[in-house]
């Protein structure tokens, strides 16, 4: 019977010392009562690359394609000297032809050899012009003079100059002139190579009809591989494609929104000897009008990719998955999305160095596969609490629960029962 009473009496008292707390606590207008947060999950901020990106699928085809033309009014076909997949270099023989008329021939390939001579003058001193042209530095020049390949709108560059006048923006206007000058430079260093290559041939050719009076092999002036040819002498008789490798493919309206020029890009390939392979690239070129414009047909604008590095196992052909990076935050501040909680302001619990918790307004950038950037209101290295159901109040301690590796046995009941009573009485009540 009293142990009956006794529990009765036992149950009363925790029920009334739990009310009584808890009307303190709904009372309490002035903060008197001391609360407390206790964290049960917790996680931080970092630095990361956040980058936004697009999927798309590709197909490896070769960077450049030139074809080889025969025509049968200048004489009669004699053989070829390669097959489809031969690889060949410049001045390899493709094919022999029989001359029918040795003077009509010899004085065509003069008039060919003095117009190649003349384009590769007319290159070399479009280069002089190039090369000798000085940008200033914070403008962009409308390099008058010559035929200048450097797009520029003087008016507008002047007024835009005139307004903000910041020395950074005109370092990035120097640097890009100078970039653009450097590849209009190297593009045509390319062409006048070309053009020597193609004299080469014609000379060549001049000099066989000299020693044999009727025969012309003709040789190549391109690097590749032959992907095709016409044994029934169809135009073109051969086609001959580079082993330097591009990827093509097509987007959607909606990613065409989104995607430019000169974007970067990863371009992956599995499947392959060497397991899966991924090859940076960029945007080289993005169609502005539809591969096809109808009501009824989804729009598709066809793209190239250029790549940064090779890889000898890849051939034309092969399909790829591409992902484009539409924008990218590099070593960033970031944070797990799921300790971002969205309020009237996007904020999160931080968990000071003085033990409390603080609510922290933030505001956030890129977001990727749930980790996201943030741009305001948080350093880096700073821990986050997971808040449960809105428990968590400002500018109160915290506690985590306890780590049992940093628990030592010997030390648990080290001391007097006096001291080990308090410290649990003392753990109860700030509880």
């Amino acid at each position: 019977m009293k142990s009956t009473r006794r529990k009765k009496w036992i149950a009363a008292g925790v029920f009334l010392f739990i009310v009584c707390n808890s009307l303190l606590l709904y009372f309490d207008k002035e903060k008197a009562v001391e609360r407390k947060s206790f964290v049960h999950n917790w996680s931080g901020t970092f630095t990361d690359d956040v980058v936004e990106s697009i999927d798309v699928r590709g197909v490896f085809a070769s960077n450049e394609d030139a074809p080889v033309y025969f025509d049968d009014n200048t004489g009669a076909f004699q053989e070829f000297f390669v097959e489809v997949g031969d690889e060949v270099s410049e001045g390899d023989e493709l094919y022999a032809y029989e001359v029918l008329d040795f003077e009509n021939q010899v004085s065509d390939l003069e008039l060919e050899a003095a117009k190649i001579e003349e384009e590769i003058t007319a290159i070399d001193t479009y280069l002089t012009e190039l090369e000798s042209y000085t940008i200033e530095e914070g403008s962009d020049d409308s390099f008058e003079g010559f035929d200048s390949p450097f797009p520029s709108d003087e008016s507008d560059e002047d007024e835009d100059s005139e307004e903000n006048g910041e020395d950074n923006d005109n370092e990035e206007s120097t640097a890009e002139a100078e970039l653009i000058q450097e590849e209009a430079i190297n593009d045509k260093e390319k062409e006048r190579a070309q053009k020597e290559a193609e004299l080469a041939m014609v000379n060549d050719q001049l000099d066989q009809l000299t020693t044999t009076g009727q025969t012309i092999t003709v040789r190549s002036t391109f690097e590749g591989v032959v992907r095709d040819l016409s044994e029934d002498l169809s135009t073109p008789i051969l086609t001959l494609s580079s082993t330097e490798l591009v990827v093509e493919g097509e987007v959607n309206e909606e990613d065409r929104k989104l995607i430019e020029e000169e974007m970067r890009t990863e371009v992956t390939v599995e499947d392959i000897e060497d397991g899966e392979v991924t090859l940076p690239g960029a945007i080289a070129e993005l169609d502005t009008f539809s591969k096809e414009t109808d009501v009824q047909k989804a729009s598709r604008y066809p793209f190239e990719i250029t790549l940064t590095e090779e890889n000898e196992e890849i051939r034309p052909g092969y399909h790829t998955d591409v992902e484009v990076i539409t924008d990218e935050a590099a070593d960033a501040v970031a944070a797990y999305e799921d300790v971002l909680i969205t309020g009237e302001h996007l904020y999160a619990w931080e968990m000071t160095a003085a033990g409390v918790l603080e609510r922290k307004e933030i505001e956030t950038g890129l977001e990727e596969e749930g980790v996201v950037e943030i741009t305001d209101g948080l350093e880096n290295q700073v821990k986050l609490a997971d808040e449960p159901e809105g428990q968590f109040r400002t500018l109160t301690p915290f506690i985590t629960p306890i780590d049992l590796s940093h628990v030592k046995e010997d030390e648990l009941f080290d001391g007097s029962k006096a001291i080990m009573k308090e410290n649990f009485l003392l753990g109860i009540f700030n509880r």
